[in-house]
């Protein structure tokens, strides 16, 4: 699974999290409300109890029970209904008829452990009731009076609440949850447009069109990765035109300095062909002819680390699929060495794509610097293919680097020992080359080495570069 998706499944989660959340305090809220409703209905009952008492205690001090039942029979359509007892809990009046039900009892209900004074009553005949019972002492009588109201009406009245609050807030998350949802997927499919692009621009694909999304938050991101895309074409424009004014420059200069190295090489060969040349002038001679073979080999290594360098700017590298086995073959057969013995002996034959004539200068360079400065009287060259790479070993068995060189030797104009180096005419860029060769092809160099023992260089390539 990517980042972003698990970012986004993230998100999700969380939303989820926070929608049971919700739904949790609004199901605290509705057994709130029940409870507040109760109350109410409590609270209602008090006040119309304290209504009928200021209206009948007159009636009952006269004893007058026919005005009493005419008032009610006034309310006999309301939900609330009264009746009046007397001392023997006989039934005076009533606003509606219960010729055989007596008084109310307390009855048992899980609603009156939450209603406090609210208490729940059970008619003996009839139906749940909710009501309130007060004891009257009128003209030393006692009377009480009864005010009930139908359970099953106070319930169907908090159903009623109940589903209008779950509808509300049932279409209140629908809404929530579908524009949260068209925000999440506008905002996924926006980063994700967005990290792709970015991902093809990291890759090298900078003319890869950015579009600019709606969502403002993104707007100013991805119009600033535009300008940095741009900037950083503008910029790769003016290296490679700089690059293009570097290589042209150093052709120019090498093909002014081989034109009078190859005058100069020419009239001290002619020079020396002459009978008459002292020992001394014989000497000068040689030292000429050494030194600019030396700074005509300089050259040419220079302009091979330019086209290099050219090939990695430009992308336009002229590979093509060939075989090492006959590639090295023909290096150890163009050097052979009179003194010293080159090994090579591949199990199998090994086809590679890439540009043969750089692999062959990086081969040929390592094969040169053992014959020349590891003092080794036979060299090995090894070719060894593991999945796809292929690996090219040169182990000699001479004298070895020093431990404190091995991190430095792929450096341009590093030598080892400068002195031997300008004795046999090293110019110091021959492993550069090597590595930004190998480099080229997405490929690795490495170098073990004991002082006494010998030097194994190992160069890794992918058989079939794709670059």
């Amino acid at each position: 699974m990517k980042k972003r998706d698990r970012f986004w499944l993230n998100k999700i989660l969380s939303f989820l999290g926070v929608m049971l959340i919700f739904a949790v305090i609004s199901l605290y809220n509705i057994i709130l409300f029940n409870n507040s409703y109760m109350e109410e209905e409590n609270e209602e009952l008090i006040v119309f109890k304290k209504q009928v008492e200021w209206v009948i205690i007159p009636y009952l001090k006269a004893k007058d029970y026919k005005t009493i039942q005419k008032y009610c029979d006034d309310f006999k359509d309301e939900d609330i209904t009264f009746r009046l007892f007397d001392a023997d809990k006989k039934l005076i009046a009533a606003t509606r008829s219960f010729e055989n039900a007596p008084m109310i009892e307390e009855g048992s209900s899980i609603l009156k452990k939450r209603q406090g004074k609210l208490k729940i009553y059970r008619h003996s005949i009839r139906e749940k009731m909710i009501g309130v019972v007060s004891e009257l002492e009128i003209g030393g009588s006692r009377y009480y009076l009864e005010l009930t109201i139908s359970e099953e009406d106070v319930i169907k009245s908090i159903l009623k609440a109940q589903r209008s609050i779950v509808i509300f807030f049932g279409i209140y998350l629908i809404f929530l949850i579908a524009g949260l949802i068209q925000i999440f997927h506008t905002l996924r499919t926006s980063f994700n447009q967005l990290e792709d692009s970015v991902i093809e621009i990291a890759n090298g694909n900078l003319d890869r069109q950015i579009d600019v999304p709606k969502i403002g938050i993104l707007q100013e991101l991805t119009l600033s990765i535009k300008k940095m895309v741009q900037r950083l074409k503008n910029q790769i424009d003016r290296l490679t035109q700089l690059e293009k004014y570097k290589t042209d420059f150093i052709q120019n200069v090498s093909h002014e300095i081989k034109t009078p190295i190859t005058a100069i090489n020419s009239a001290v060969e002619l020079l020396s062909s002459g009978n008459d040349i002292s020992p001394m002038n014989k000497e000068c001679m040689e030292i000429i002819q050494f030194q600019t073979n030396a700074l005509n080999k300089l050259m040419q290594d220079i302009l091979c680390l330019s086209e290099v360098d050219l090939e990695k700017t430009n992308g336009q590298k002229t590979f093509e699929t060939f075989k090492l086995n006959n590639l090295i073959e023909s290096i150890i057969n163009h050097i052979a060495p009179a003194n010293i013995k080159i090994n090579f002996n591949p199990a199998k034959t090994v086809s590679i794509y890439a540009d043969e004539a750089l692999i062959s200068t990086a081969v040929t360079n390592l094969i040169i610097n053992a014959v020349k400065y590891s003092g080794s009287s036979s060299i090995d060259v090894l070719l060894l293919q593991e999945d796809n790479n292929v690996q090219i070993k040169v182990k000699d068995y001479g004298i070895g680097i020093p431990e404190e060189h091995l991190g430095m030797i792929f450096e341009k104009f590093y030598r080892v020992d400068k002195a031997r180096s300008r004795q046999t005419g090293g110019t110091g860029l021959g492993l550069a080359i090597v590595k930004d060769i190998i480099d080229l092809h997405n490929g690795t160099i490495s170098v073990e080495s004991i002082a006494g023992h010998g030097t194994t260089f190992t160069i890794s390539l992918p058989l079939n570069h794709i670059g």
